[in-house]
């Protein structure tokens, strides 16, 4: 069974909404930070396989004062020569040519940068088991249900129950949490749609839940467990100076806009609308330059990508955080 997880966001968001209640650490920092926009990308490493089977942006805007996360789905049509050619195989492919996982990851984060025409800021790459103790170390996180739901990751293991209302669960339930699919519809879908209310529920924990000493003790155990290109000290400085003066508790969620599709070989993929994608990555990433302008996320040799690719009726589906806990995730 493949492991994923969804976790930069404890590094990054630790840092960006918990700083927001120290205003003296604000006055001495603020004046180090100049950029006022800023979009990381983060990667869930699959421990085995070495996917991406977990890839999602975080930006934030001083200007509005909010967070905006945008989630691209692991089986993502993208051309690279693989012979699947899916998004979350770039970095995989990367490790078995010899390169170390910093470089790869890298090489990746540029890959996806490209796509979407925009610059990230950084990245990070979280495995499930740090994923896991984070979630511990904080003390848990409360997840918001609109239903009861019963599930389990393998036909052995003892099922979660997770009841209508708030839910508490620790590091090896947020796994199980985020991890499960099969029971969804809409499959992976589905498994996006819960991460988004277990993001939601993480920055509620980091508002009313955690102090700065915490915060800093939380990211200084774990800092040498992710790879990344980002000090925790240059993503301090970079947001303090909003996050002392503004009100940052506005948070959005989209998957990057397309549909699921069954390839003529049969392959299962998900194709993203050219349209909409463009329109997400300008607001959720501030992306400067044209979407997939090297055409890699369609085939164009079959009708059905090409179908998706260019329908003038798929849109983005946003939520905030007044609302993602009333999405009905709940399993066949």
């Amino acid at each position: 069974m493949k492991k994923t997880t969804i976790l930069l966001c404890i590094t990054l968001v630790l840092t960006l909404f918990l700083t927001a209640c120290a205003p003296a650490l604000s006055d001495t920092l603020q004046s180090l930070s100049s950029q006022k926009r800023h979009v990381y990308l983060v990667f869930g490493i699959d421990d085995a396989a070495k996917n991406t089977d977990v890839m999602f942006t975080m930006s934030y805007d001083s200007a509005e004062g909010a967070v905006r996360v945008a989630q691209i789905p692991r089986d993502t049509y993208y051309s690279f020569g693989n012979s699947q050619n899916k998004i979350n195989q770039i970095y995989a492919t990367k490790i078995a040519s010899g390169k170390s996982a910093k470089e790869a990851l890298a090489e990746s984060g540029k890959e996806i940068s490209m796509l979407f025409g925009a610059d990230f800021d950084g990245y990070i790459g979280v495995t499930i088991e740090t994923f896991k103790r984070l979630v511990d170390a904080i003390g848990g996180i409360d997840v918001e249900l609109s239903e009861d739901m019963t599930f389990s990751l393998s036909p052995d293991e003892e099922p979660l129950t997770l009841k209508k209302g708030i839910n508490r669960i620790d590091g090896e339930g947020a796994e199980r949490f985020v991890r499960y699919r099969q029971g969804y519809a809409m499959g992976d879908l589905g498994r996006i749609d819960a991460q988004k209310i277990f993001l939601n529920a993480l920055f509620g924990k980091i508002l009313s839940g955690l102090s700065l000493p915490d915060v800093i003790r939380v990211i200084n155990s774990f800092q040498n467990e992710v790879i990344t290109n980002i000090r925790v000290s240059d993503v301090i400085s970079a947001f303090m100076e909003a996050l002392g003066t503004k009100d940052s508790k506005k948070a959005f969620y989209a998957t990057v806009p397309g549909e699921p599709i069954n390839s003529s070989t049969g392959v299962s993929y998900y194709v993203l609308n050219r349209k909409s994608a463009a329109e997400l990555s300008r607001v959720y990433m501030f992306a400067n330059e044209e979407f997939d302008k090297e055409c890699k996320c369609v085939d164009f040799n079959d009708i059905g990508f090409v179908n998706i690719y260019e329908d003038e009726t798929i849109k983005i589906r946003e939520y905030s955080n007044n609302n993602v806990s009333d999405m009905r995730i709940i399993p066949n």
